[in-house]
């Protein structure tokens, strides 16, 4: 996903500014939570500190051990670190924490989706596997499917 935004990439006219919608969203969306507030506005920031500090390269050099890494590289990389945490920790906490019992259900589901994912997304990156790119697409799959989830938690608040 990352090598989609990396500099000088023609997509990353789509995919910054999309990374920056989505940071922007987690740091207005409504929560049930005090708790779980805190870690999607982090998110957020991560989010788009991830998107706007690109990759040196679609291949994503790993900064340990890619001597092509670049310090962009490298604060891409933690950025997007803490990105995954926060995105994995944000359903579990909701699982939790807050909400209706139909959402901590959902949560709870997309939070054992959201671990097998980052663990698998993470596995493919680490051996350069070629289905990296799909692992972390499985991955945000659920993060999104989270966020769909909350933004209809959200409606049901405001209708009833």
């Amino acid at each position: 996903m990352s090598g989609l935004a990396a500099a000088g990439e023609r997509s990353a006219v789509v995919m910054v500014p999309g990374f920056v919608a989505l940071g922007t969203a987690s740091l207005v969306m409504p929560l049930p939570d005090p708790s779980l507030a805190r870690l999607a506005r982090a998110a957020g920031v991560t989010t788009i500190v991830a998107g706007l500090i690109p990759a040196s390269q679609p291949r994503c050099p790993l900064p340990v051990t890619d001597p092509e890494a670049t310090a962009l590289d490298v604060g891409h990389g933690i950025a997007s670190i803490a990105t995954f945490a926060l995105w994995t920790a944000l359903p579990i906490t909701a699982a939790l924490h807050g909400g209706p019992r139909w959402y901590r259900c959902v949560s709870g589901a997309l939070g054992l989706a959201t671990v097998v994912g980052f663990v698998v997304a993470g596995a493919t990156t680490r051996s350069e596997s070629p289905q990296k790119g799909l692992a972390q697409r499985g991955f945000l799959a659920c993060v999104f499917a989270w966020h769909i989830a909350t933004a209809t938690l959200a409606q049901d608040v405001v209708t009833e």
